[in-house]
This record gives structure tokens, C-alpha cells and sequence, in this order.
């Protein structure tokens, strides 16, 4: 009996069914690529390549295509196994991912519209597909996921005010702004804020406070931490509407103070041990970058596109990657390889932040916005392709049997 549980685990490749029940497999690789082509339009447009500006193709592609395609991976995958009902399986995943596709070329077209109803039927199949399978459930997901389900609200009414405003351009500037602010900042974070107090102590090699029994039904304890998670979501969501009447300072700062609350409240800053390894210390600054961009812009309103790059690329992002690199390497049985001082990971992710850095520049300077942008494109590029290099490869392998 010893000498079996010796014997060394064997990886395979995926087979295609696994792509059924793991789609993170087919939708972080593609994230990806939607990342490194929405970043590329804006030297491609400085270089005099395509005359298409990218101001809104980028800026979709970027929020629905790259941040996306890691939510409907994560999810697609996580969901399932968290209710305790059957994966989505391959038919609904083909269909998701055929629209996911259609809707990035779309965008990176410029066919704006279009791509926003490309973006509207995917997340009403992916809801579908969820909701048939919730009906069925035998256990309720961590409490904090029901601001995955505020955030998909968010998204989807940004979808249905974007098409709107493409039939009516006259729409006022106050709707503009709410859409964006639902559909760019809402979808990424509020699944940061729901989903973290129950991944992220794992890293840290902590148990998670979100991580309850099996229940069909709620226990108290987890209708307190859903209050609480629901409480926070809806002082974001009031923020957005605060933003989009025009009150930045009020608005950015109420944002700033919830997120920092419910960070310190509900994830293991507080009680984590200090130091670890590159993927926590990524962790912890990413996390904190992305609360500093908020307070950043409520103190220079008049520099909040550049400072909302603190959190975007500083903050969403690299939480983004380093929560993949956990899914990828726990479902291709390299999880043991993560407690690894990983110095890559040091690498990929300064890079990013140098990227963010020079990309900020690049407003706060206007003469070298232009060479800032380029070269802000480049360095992020080269740390997101050393991140798929040591990471991408193993969506591959299979989770091993021993």
C-alpha cells in the first residue's frame, strides 16, 4: 500500500470533453492574445497602420475580451463544481467561445455595435447556462460570490445602454459615463472583491472565512458575509452614479474607502504571515495598487484616465494573472510548484508595472504621450508573453490520477 502511494503521478494531455468541463483551458489562452491585440492598436494607430482610433475598440476589447475571457474561464469552471452540478460541457462551451471570438473581431474592426451584441447574446447564454444548472444545485456557492452576480447586472445593463446609444447617439453624456463605468470598472471589480476572500487565502496557505459547509439553504454565517459583500457592492455601484453626475472627488473617494474596507475586512492581509514567495508579494501589491488608483483620482480628478491605470493595469490586472497561474497549475497537478520561490513571476509582473508606470507618464506629459504609449505597449506585452510562457503551456496536461 505505501509503495503505491509512492509511485509518481502521471500527466496526460486534455482531451477535448475537458474543455467541456474546464473552459478555463480555451479561454485563458485566448484572454491572452485579446489582451496583447487590444494593447497593439494603439501603436498600430500612432504608426499610421490603421486609421481606426482606438479609443473604444481598445477599451472593449481590453475589459470585455481580455478581463472576460478569464471570467467566463474562471467561472465556467469554478461554478459548476462549487454548486455541485453537471460541468457545462462541450456543445455550451463551443457556443460561448464562437461568440466570444466573434465579438473581440468585431471590436477590433471596428465594428462597435456589432460587438456589443455579440457581448450582450454571450452573457445571456453564459447566464442561461448557469441558471439551468443553479436549479439543480446541491450546495450555494461562497457568500461573496453575489457580487459575481451584481457584476454580470452591471455588465449586462452596459451592454443594453451601449446598444441603445448606438441607435440613439443624441443620449446624453451622463448615460455615456454610467455605461462605461458598469461595463468597464463594475464587471472586473466586483468579481476581484467576491471571489478573493475565497481564493486568495490560499495562497497564503490560510483557510478562507467564505469557505463554509455544504448548504443547500444559508446559515447565518453566510448570510452575514453576504450582506456584508452586498452592502459593499452597492456603495460601488452608488459610486458609479455619483461619477457619472459629474462628482469625481465624492465619488472616487467613497470607492476608494469601500474597497479598502472590504479588503482589510474580508481578505488575510491582517493575519497572513509578512514575506512569501513572488506570487504572494504580487498578491499584496496588486491589491493595493488597485485601491491607490481610486484615492489617486479623487486627489487629481483632472489626471483620471492615466491615474485609473494604477488600478486597471496595476491592480485588475496583475491580480488577474496571478489568480490564473493558481488555476492552471492546481488543475494541471503542478499546485505543489507554486509554494516555489517562482522568480519569474518577479519578472513578468515588474515588467507590468513598468508598463503601467510609463503608460501614466504618458498623460501626465502629453509631449511624449505618444512614445510613452509605444513603449508602455511593449514592456507590457513582454511580461504578459513571459507569463504565458512559464504558465500557458500546462492548459494543456491534464490533472493528474495517482
Amino acid at each position: 500500500m505505501g509503495a503505491q502511494n509512492n509511485q509518481p503521478k502521471v500527466t496526460s494531455r486534455i482531451s477535448l470533453s475537458e474543455l467541456g468541463r474546464e473552459p478555463f483551458r480555451i479561454f485563458f489562452p485566448a484572454a491572452v492574445l485579446a489582451g496583447l491585440f487590444g494593447v497593439s492598436l494603439w501603436p498600430l494607430f500612432f504608426g499610421g497602420m490603421t486609421s481606426l482610433y482606438p479609443g473604444q475598440g481598445h477599451a472593449r476589447i481590453m475589459a470585455y475580451g481580455f478581463f472576460g475571457g478569464f471570467i467566463f474561464g474562471f467561472l465556467g469552471t469554478a461554478m459548476p463544481r462549487m454548486l455541485s452540478v453537471p460541468p457545462l460541457g462541450l456543445r455550451n462551451v463551443s457556443l460561448l467561445f464562437t461568440l466570444y471570438v466573434a465579438m473581440n473581431i468585431a471590436f477590433a474592426t471596428g465594428h462597435v455595435a456589432w460587438g456589443d451584441g455579440l457581448f450582450a447574446t454571450l452573457l445571456v447564454f453564459f447566464a442561461t447556462a448557469m441558471i439551468l444548472r443553479v436549479r439543480h444545485r446541491e450546495a450555494l456557492p461562497p457568500p461573496g460570490f453575489v457580487l459575481v452576480g451584481m457584476s454580470f447586472a452591471c455588465v449586462f445593463a452596459a451592454a443594453v445602454m451601449a446598444l441603445w446609444q448606438h441607435q440613439n447617439p443624441e443620449t446624453g453624456a451622463y448615460w455615456h459615463s454610467l455605461q462605461k463605468l458598469l461595463g468597464y470598472q463594475g464587471f472586473v471589480l466586483l468579481p476581484i472583491l467576491g471571489i478573493g476572500p475565497f481564493i486568495l487565502p490560499r495562497f497564503f496557505g490560510m483557510p478562507s472565512s467564505h469557505d463554509l459547509p455544504d448548504s443547500i439553504k444559508p446559515s447565518s454565517a453566510w448570510r452575514k458575509k453576504a450582506v456584508l459583500a452586498l452592502s459593499a457592492g452597492l456603495l460601488i455601484v452608488v459610486s458609479f452614479f455619483i461619477e457619472a453626475a459629474g462628482n469625481l472627488k465624492v465619488a472616487y473617494g467613497l470607492r476608494f474607502i469601500v474597497t479598502a474596507a472590504y479588503l482589510l475586512l474580508e481578505f488575510p492581509f491582517r493575519t497572513a504571515k509578512a514575506g512569501g514567495n513572488a506570487l504572494t508579494l504580487s498578491l499584496r501589491l496588486a491589491l493595493a495598487l488597485m485601491a491607490a488608483g481610486f484615492l489617486a483620482v479623487m486627489l487629481f480628478p483632472a489626471y483620471r484616465t492615466g491615474l485609473l491605470h494604477l488600478t486597471l493595469m496595476g491592480g485588475f490586472a496583475v491580480v488577474t494573472f496571478v489568480v490564473a497561474t493558481r488555476v492552471i497549475f492546481g488543475h494541471s497537478g503542478n499546485l505543489a510548484k507554486l509554494k516555489l520561490p517562482n522568480r519569474w513571476v518577479f519578472v513578468a509582473v515588474s515588467l507590468m508595472i513598468m508598463a503601467m508606470a510609463t503608460r501614466l507618464s504618458g498623460d501626465l506629459w502629453p509631449k511624449l504621450m505618444v512614445s510613452h504609449y509605444n513603449y508602455g505597449v511593449l514592456v507590457w506585452a513582454a511580461g504578459v508573453l513571459l507569463w504565458a510562457w512559464k504558465v500557458l503551456p500546462r492548459v494543456l496536461e491534464a490533472e493528474p490520477e495517482d
